[in-house]
């Protein structure tokens, strides 16, 4: 991931050949999963990931730790945008509303709080356009 784009995202609007670097040069984990982001602002950041038997649990549904993840990509790129600085996790809560076999996911983080230290995410995902996961993410401002 591209972090000196992401840090420059708090000033200023990213264009599409930033999204395409920063997609084209994510960490292999956001690879593996399939993350695609498509807006990073500093008030939302918006991904798709691509439905597939990577993501499945035994029955043939997205895993629930599937959703938790990618709450944490999401919600982790906004984190650092709104901040201007790296961000971690400290903690992450997901709900399920619906199982989810095929189509894309759509991951949108907005804020709920912006401290110097801390932020609170609120990730909303979706699929089909029906709400199929919801994600509370607390991360820790990371400032030299």
């Amino acid at each position: 991931m591209n972090l000196t784009r992401l840090l420059e995202a708090a000033d200023h609007p990213l264009t599409s050949e930033d999204l395409e670097e920063i997609n084209s040069t994510s960490t292999q984990f956001d690879s593996f999963i399939g993350t695609k982001f498509s807006k990073i602002t500093p008030e939302e950041v918006v991904a798709q990931v691509e439905v597939g038997p990577h993501l499945f649990q035994p029955v043939g549904i997205v895993n629930g730790g599937a959703f938790a993840a990618i709450a944490e990509s999401v919600g982790s790129i906004a984190g650092i945008v709104a901040a201007g600085a790296p961000v971690v996790g400290v903690t992450n809560s997901t709900d399920f509303f619906r199982s989810v076999k095929s189509g894309v996911i759509v991951a949108t983080a907005t804020p709920v709080h912006l401290g110097r230290t801390t932020q609170l995410w609120r990730i909303e995902m979706l699929n089909d356009d029906r709400l199929v996961a919801t994600s509370s993410l607390r991360t820790m401002v990371m400032r030299d």
